[in-house]
């Protein structure tokens, strides 16, 4: 955190996200006190996540070029010897059978063929390891920003539904009670988004919670857990 820190709020208020006067106040106090509270880190860090994270391109690494040393050649042996070593006649040397050599060339192919794949099939899960490229994951009609949240804590709530209709937003306890809701309106590119504070009248249960969202007679369902 830092100036990452002021230029993602520079960032939101320029794309109009998020609260305009909350933004300002989170970025004056960083600037003057060097200090922000945690609800006002992850209120930013969600809006961040949502409006600003996904279209950040990602960087390329450029693999680093090693210099090859140049290795002097050894210098020659004192005192070489000489040795007459007996060679076999050339015509007495057994010469393969022309089917062994085939089934050993099939055999080499067969050997660096497998090799080959080994050696591309560690170079991409090492490429995608370094590019940190994540797997697809599946579009959801509705879902909050995160998995679990405590008391106190800012929900991110997001989803799409058919361009100019209405989507009723419920959240319920693990008893099954209404806890929170609201409706929102579709944008024009059909998605829609709002948020909320966990915690509050029913909220005293710590577990799995539901949220669902209801638009033309259709409902789905996400859960997060909850500690109170």
């Amino acid at each position: 955190m830092g100036q990452f820190f002021t230029d993602d709020i520079d960032a939101l208020l320029k794309e109009g996200h998020g609260d305009h006067e909350r933004l300002i106040r989170i970025k004056a106090d960083f600037e003057t006190k060097k200090l922000v509270t945690m609800d006002d880190r992850r209120y930013v860090e969600g809006l961040v996540w949502r409006y600003l994270q996904q279209s950040r391109p990602i960087e390329e690494n450029i693999a680093k070029i090693q210099e090859k040393r140049i290795v002097p050649p050894p210098s020659p042996p004192q005192n070489i010897s000489f040795e007459m070593k007996y060679q076999k006649p050339k015509s007495q040397e057994t010469i393969p059978k022309i089917g062994e050599k085939r089934k050993l060339r099939n055999v080499v192919v067969s050997v660096a063929a497998v090799v080959a794949a080994l050696l591309i099939v560690s170079v991409v899960a090492i490429n995608r390891d370094n590019l940190g490229i994540d797997q697809p994951t599946e579009t959801k009609n509705i879902e909050a920003d995160q998995a679990s949240y405590a008391r106190g804590d800012i929900i991110s709530i997001s989803g799409k539904a058919a361009t100019g209709t209405t989507v009723k937003l419920v959240i319920s306890n693990p008893s099954n009670q209404q806890v929170w809701s609201e409706t929102v309106s579709t944008k024009a590119n059909g998605e829609f988004s709002t948020l909320t504070i966990a915690g509050g009248e029913g909220w005293q249960q710590s577990g799995s919670y539901t949220l669902s969202s209801t638009h033309g007679g259709a409902t789905e369902q996400v859960t997060f857990d909850y500690t109170n």
